[in-house]
């Protein structure tokens, strides 16, 4: 079984995550901001770190800087899911260092296929 860190200040935003991945046999670990995903990577020991751009705390970017800073998991795929769909943010997104994204309203279909892509990509086949 997958294990996918999900962060996201708003708490529906989260669940719905949650709840379509959590179907598609994937524990699901939850962070209402980047440093509790910083706190949790050990623990949780992601296959894959879904994001949220705009979090209290520390938000994606500082999130994903720490993350692709540290030894064992830089590795890791991780996608935004965020409310900025501008054509400039996209390219801001990838430029950054974020391997895939998602805007707001999720369309369920696409978070399930981009999830399926990274994890099929990262671990030799091992898909959804």
């Amino acid at each position: 079984m997958r294990t996918l860190l999900v962060a996201d200040d708003n708490r529906l935003s989260r669940e719905l995550v949650r709840d379509v991945l959590a179907s598609a046999d994937c524990r699901v670990v939850e962070a209402a901001n980047g440093q509790e995903v910083i706190d949790r990577l050990d623990a949780a020991s992601p296959d894959l770190v879904l994001l949220d751009l705009e979090m209290p705390v520390k938000d994606g970017f500082a999130t994903l800087a720490e993350i692709r800073n540290h030894p064992r998991f830089s590795r890791v795929p991780v996608m935004v899911v965020t409310a900025k769909a501008m054509l400039l943010d996209r390219d801001r997104i990838l430029a950054a260092g974020f391997d895939a994204y998602v805007t707001k309203p999720i369309d369920i279909a696409k978070l399930r296929e981009r999830v399926d892509k990274l994890l099929c990509s990262s671990r030799k086949g091992e898909c959804l």
